[in-house]
């Protein structure tokens, strides 16, 4: 009887893939085809790329690298719709890890010590009901062994959505909108920060500047897409 109705479920609401909207299977998250298909960046092998440029003039930044293009219209924009607007966490492990088992043949993570998703407000984290960024930042640890904090970041401002924003006050949206706590626990630490989509980068940078008080911190960075035009 179970076996039925688990048939009969799977025939009024078949599972699909939620960049093309085919049919998958159960054993799947994204079809095969839209994940050999993706816009890969290869910035994990690339020392000079258009996410380090972002980062590059600030103290102890060492490295940073998306793992995929993000172009409006086009394949990753319904990838990062899916995970941050349509409930689908599960869709933000699994390309994730899919990233991490491409970044682990490389040097990327080599001597990090901790990830550290980008935190939400504790009132969109009500709203949306997870943090898409920890579910990237899950899949990183599950590969490579490295551990996960969540408390050493909070945020504290419950500031507009970037996405409706432009130029400079994209700068001035994210302005003292982290808190460090406890920083001697991270003394001298290489913290890879975790985000699922850079533009300008101006919300990375102003965790950044929070964490100087994580004395002698060595940051890298890591997002699921960067934005191009």
């Amino acid at each position: 009887m179970k076996r039925f109705f688990t048939y009969l479920f799977s025939l009024l609401f078949p599972r699909t893939c939620p960049i093309c909207g085919n049919a998958i299977e159960e054993n799947e998250t994204i079809c095969r085809h839209c994940l050999l298909t993706l816009p890969r960046t290869e910035q994990a092998i690339l020392h000079d790329n258009m996410t380090e440029e972002l980062f590059r003039d600030i103290p102890n930044f060492v490295r940073a690298a998306a793992f995929l293009f993000f172009q409006k219209g086009a394949s990753t924009q319904r990838l990062i719709h899916a995970i941050k607007y349509n409930q689908r966490p599960d869709v933000a492990y699994a390309i994730a890890k899919e990233a991490a088992a491409d970044f682990i043949n490389t040097d990327f993570f080599d001597e990090i010590d901790v990830i550290l998703p980008i935190p939400l407000h504790k009132r969109r984290l009500r709203q949306r009901g997870y943090n898409q960024s920890f579910y990237i930042a899950k899949a990183l640890s599950d590969v490579t062994g490295i551990p996960i904090d969540t408390t050493h970041i909070t945020r504290i401002v419950n500031n507009p959505k970037q996405a409706l924003m432009r130029g400079k006050q994209r700068e001035e949206n994210v302005k003292g909108i982290f808190q460090a706590n406890h920083p001697e626990e991270l003394y001298r630490k290489h913290i890879l920060l975790v985000d699922d989509l850079v533009t300008t980068g101006n919300t990375v940078r102003s965790c950044i500047k929070t964490m100087k008080a994580f004395r002698g911190c060595h940051i890298s960075v890591f997002a699921l897409g960067k934005a191009v035009k």
